[in-house]
Parts: structure tokens; sequence; C-alpha cells
């Protein structure tokens, strides 16, 4: 009787370990790891491109300092055209 209960244990015990492992399968990670990179990357460009053509289009406007005009402002700097001074950013 002890014979058949110790053989029964370490069955047990034995199955137990056994089926508690687990096999995953890890072969199409690293596929999905370097379409994740590819996608990161693409956005990281395409952040870089927008931040370019934000840094690239100016919404500053220009104004005489001297006011000869009476107040408009240029989209562009350079010289005032009634008094040549340099407009300056308002």
């Amino acid at each position: 009787m002890k014979k058949r209960f110790s053989i029964m244990a370490t069955l047990v015990v034995g199955l137990g370990f056994t089926s508690c492992s687990v096999d995953v399968d890890t072969s199409g990670l690293d596929d999905l790891e370097e379409q994740l990179e590819k996608t990161t990357d693409e956005m990281e460009e395409e952040m870089d491109k927008a931040e370019e053509e934000t840094e690239s289009s100016s919404f500053d406007l220009y104004q005489c300092p001297t006011d000869c005009e009476n107040g408009p402002a240029y989209p562009n700097p350079g010289p005032c055209k009634t008094c040549g001074e340099e407009m300056v950013v308002i």
C-alpha cells in the first residue's frame, strides 16, 4: 500500500510539473517589432516634416518703428517704403 501510494504521489507531482510548462511561440514577435520600428520611424519623419513646415510658415507681421505710414503691417521684413527704416516684428 505504501509503495502504491508513493508511486501515485510521484506520478501526480511529475504530471503537475510537466502540465505547468508552457511553450510560447515567439517567431512572429520579430516581425511585429520590425513593423513597430518602421511605423515609429515614419511617424517621427512626419512630425519632423510638419515641424519644419510650421517653422517655415511664419505668422509674424512687420511694421515701421517710426509708424510713418500710420499703421500698415507687412508679412515680410525689410526696409520701410516711406522712410527706409528696417521693419520690426509687432
